[in-house]
């Protein structure tokens, strides 16, 4: 879950730098820039960032499975006005895209195929312990805001990702299960990084940020290289985030980098579980899928 909302934060203002790009000149941002981010001495974190939709979204899933019976409709509800009711955002930006506060504000049904939902989903691979389970509350955490096929899956591909990495499965192992399951990731990074274009998409940037996870050797490089490809990077690193997490764990530096980009809700929030103690890797999952 942190390692979602690292990635949205890190990823946030780079999202702002291609959506100008192809506002003001209708094309991508260049290779040459895109790929500025892979130095190391580049910091991920900077005055320019922010915790978006990605994070509060987020945060809503886990209050919903922690404190709320698993109510997704009515977290999703109570955290996407408390923050509409903040303005705009940093970037002078709507705080949620105009499909998600129509949903909200009850003028259109929630049938969107768009990634909002694969992006908030780390939650339920984190919190439930079969994949059963992990399917089943993943579809229901989906569903209020985006009833359509291609939402459903596409969450599904990430919580069912994450669950089977903290079992213990290798990296390697859980591709496999996607490309069988799921997407075929049938990408080379270069070409992303010179092509890849602006999506919000579910089919179009959840199985490149399921690629991005497969090539990426720490959770560092993972974000990195996310943002590296351009498109809606903060929500590409925060489903990178959240895969990377489960398998790598987060830096200790990165989690306290961050903390200045939570708000005081999504800090008392998570804080039990990544400020006090460290989550432990479990043992090998098995699974004949």
């Amino acid at each position: 879950m942190l390692g979602a909302i690292i990635g949205d934060v890190v990823g946030s203002y780079y999202e702002v730098l291609e959506i100008e790009e192809r506002k003001n000149n209708k094309k991508n941002r260049s290779y040459e820039e895109r790929i500025k981010i892979l130095d190391e001495n580049i910091p991920l974190f900077t005055d320019k960032c922010s915790a978006t939709d990605d994070s509060i979204l987020t945060c809503a899933i886990y209050d919903a499975i922690k404190n709320g019976n698993r109510d997704y409709e009515k977290y999703l509800k109570i955290y996407g006005i408390r923050e509409i009711n903040l303005g705009k955002d940093i970037y002078g930006r709507s705080r949620f895209g105009s499909g998600f506060v129509d949903w909200l504000e009850g003028k259109k049904e929630g049938n969107s195929f768009g990634n909002g939902s694969a992006m908030r989903i780390s939650p339920v691979g984190f919190c439930f312990n079969t994949l059963e389970e992990v399917k089943e509350e993943s579809k229901k955490a989906t569903i209020p805001s985006h009833n359509h096929v291609n939402a459903i899956i596409a969450s599904e591909a990430v919580a069912t990702s994450i669950f089977l990495l903290r079992k213990g499965m290798s990296k390697e192992e859980v591709i496999k299960y996607i490309k069988d399951n799921y997407y075929d990731l049938n990408y080379d990074l270069e070409t992303l990084q010179k092509n890849y274009s602006f999506s919000s998409k579910a089919s179009n940037s959840v199985p490149q940020a399921l690629y991005i996870f497969s090539i990426a050797n720490s959770f560092e490089d993972s974000i990195r290289k996310a943002i590296s490809i351009g498109g809606d990077t903060d929500t590409i690193a925060a489903i990178v985030g959240s895969l990377s997490e489960s398998y790598y764990g987060i830096p200790e530096n990165l989690k306290q980098r961050v903390k200045p980009y939570l708000k005081d809700y999504m800090y008392d929030l998570l804080k039990d579980k990544y400020y006090k103690k460290e989550k432990v890797r479990e043992k090998k999952y098995e699974t004949n899928n």
